[in-house]
């Protein structure tokens, strides 16, 4: 980190004498009430709509926004937007989804599943954005949730949360360390991103463009040169037989190039099966359907909950590495080359793509020789070494900027 504790309060003490900072709800410093249209009523006009979706939540910011018709508007699509609202989810309302209305959005459309707040003249645009980001206001909001599946708040819980505000000169200087702060964050994350992504072009550059195939690689059909294998379905009836309950993997456990661990459930089974549906390291795991554009993401497993199973809905892809290696299998599965014959043969609908296990098997697998696939594998450890070491320097990051935010909105003087 470029930025310690003492440097921050020591900047923020340059204010001389800061008087006690005054508590207001947020809806004492914010328009009581926002502009709201129906798009429908023009069916025909083209708007942007800014849906939760379209929060990255980890930049904290409009990522993207749909442009859709008026006739084809949800009916959630009802809240205009304004250049400097600060919008703020109230559905799952601790994955913390706020961010900054930018200019190219002013006048736009969002969903009612955002409170719009839109600061009056008491508190700058970007003090506020940073308190919805705080752990104080996460921590005052999840106090009174309502829903169990999908836990909710209310635009008047928010407007109710007390907010510390200094005088706008202290809340520019607030807001300048603060956005320095984060700008760190972002460096740290976009270098994690570039090691990353740093792989695809890897495997182009030792093995060329598989949808070209300029070494004219032999192919052979993944079944060929793999075992792949099912998994469990669930609610089977299972009565008279012995039966134990283990880990599993779902789809949602199975991301783009790496596993989500952090919410694992257990599935029960017959004993007899649990060697069937075990998964083994080095076994490469990959999704039976998604988007369109995420069909066939898969990952590596490494055996971090042993043992562990996998759904009907995840494929085990065992390869036989006298010919192909799992490492060398991921990079081919996730290229254009993959994408491109997996659209072609899923069944789609409604937006959602399927393959089956025939499908999967007749996958044409380009296989370069054997130690053309291992040295790949050795230079892509360095790259992943190099990834972590960014992911962890992320971490300390974000860390340090969450304990910044929560030193600031203390609500006694703003010193770290």
């Amino acid at each position: 980190m470029h930025w310690e504790r003492d440097q921050v309060s020591a900047t923020l003490d340059q204010a001389s004498n800061p008087a006690p900072v005054r508590m207001h709800l947020i809806g004492e410093v914010t328009q009581q009430r926002t502009d709201s249209r129906d798009p429908r009523t023009k069916p025909d006009t083209l708007f942007r709509y800014v849906d939760i979706a379209s929060i990255d939540r980890e930049e904290k910011v409009i990522g993207s926004s749909k442009r859709i018709r008026g006739i084809d508007a949800p009916s959630r699509a009802r809240k205009v937007i304004r250049e400097g609202d600060v919008i703020v989810s109230t559905v799952r309302p601790n994955l913390n989804a706020v961010a900054q209305v930018p200019p190219d959005l002013d006048g736009e459309i969002c969903s009612t599943g955002f409170c719009v707040l839109r600061p009056t003249e008491e508190v700058l645009s970007e003090f506020l954005y940073f308190f919805v980001r705080s752990p104080n206001f996460l921590t005052e909001v999840a106090m009174d949730l309502t829903g169990a599946m999908y836990p909710a708040t209310s635009d008047g819980k928010i407007r109710s949360v007390r907010l510390p505000i200094p005088s706008l000169e202290d809340q520019h200087r607030i807001v300048d360390i603060l956005k320095r702060a984060d700008g760190i964050c972002r460096l740290r994350r976009q270098a994690e991103y570039t090691a990353r992504h740093l792989i695809p072009a890897l495997f182009i550059d030792m093995f060329g463009d598989p949808l070209r195939n300029p070494d004219q690689w032999p192919t052979l059909l993944l079944k060929e040169v793999a075992e792949i294998g099912s998994g469990v379905t669930k609610g089977r009836e299972l009565s008279g037989a012995e039966t134990v309950d283990l880990p599993y993997l779902r789809v949602a456990n199975v991301q783009d190039g790496h596993l989500d661990l952090t919410a694992m459930k257990t599935i029960t089974i017959k004993k007899t099966e649990i060697e069937k549906y075990t998964v083994s390291p080095g076994d490469f795991l990959m999704t039976e359907r998604g988007d369109p554009d995420k069909l066939g993401r898969g990952a590596i497993w490494t055996g971090e909950v042993e043992p562990c199973l996998h759904q009907n809905h995840v494929f085990k892809v065992r390869c036989d590495q006298s010919k192909v290696i799992p490492e060398y299998l991921r990079s081919l599965v996730g290229s254009a080359y993959a994408k491109e014959y997996f659209l072609r043969v899923a069944k789609q609908t409604t937006g959602i793509a399927s393959i089956n296990k025939t499908q999967l098997g007749n996958f044409p697998a380009l296989v370069p020789p054997l130690r053309n696939q291992l040295e790949f594998k050795e230079r892509l450890n360095g790259l992943h070494a190099i990834a972590e070491q960014q992911k962890k320097g992320a971490d300390t990051a974000d860390r340090l900027f969450d304990s910044l935010l929560r030193g600031t909105f203390t609500g006694q003087r703003f010193t770290i």
